[in-house]
C-alpha cells in the first residue's frame, strides 16, 4: 500500500514555554526540513510559522501553538 505523505521525522518533545516543538528529522542534513511551510500531523494540515536547526534537530514554531499547553496537543 502506498502512502500518500513522505514521513520526513518526528516530533519527539516540546522546546521552551513559546509552543515550539522539537522534530528528529529523518535526513542526512535537518535544514531541508527548515524549507517546508507545511507539515501534516495525522494527516491534518498544519503551517509552520519559523524553523531553525539546533544541533542536528529542527525547533519549529507552528501556527496555532503560542505555549507550551498547546504545544503538548
Amino acid at each position: 500500500m502506498r502512502k500518500q505523505f513522505l514521513e520526513t521525522g518526528k516530533i519527539i518533545n516540546t522546546h521552551g514555554i513559546r509552543g515550539e516543538v522539537k522534530i528528529e528529522p529523518w535526513a542526512d542534513s535537518p535544514s531541508f526540513l527548515c524549507k517546508i511551510k507545511t507539515l501534516y500531523i495525522d494527516s491534518s494540515p498544519v503551517k509552520v510559522a519559523s524553523a531553525r536547526v539546533h544541533n542536528n534537530f529542527v525547533i519549529a514554531k507552528l501556527e496555532g501553538c503560542d505555549d507550551i499547553d498547546s504545544a503538548v496537543r
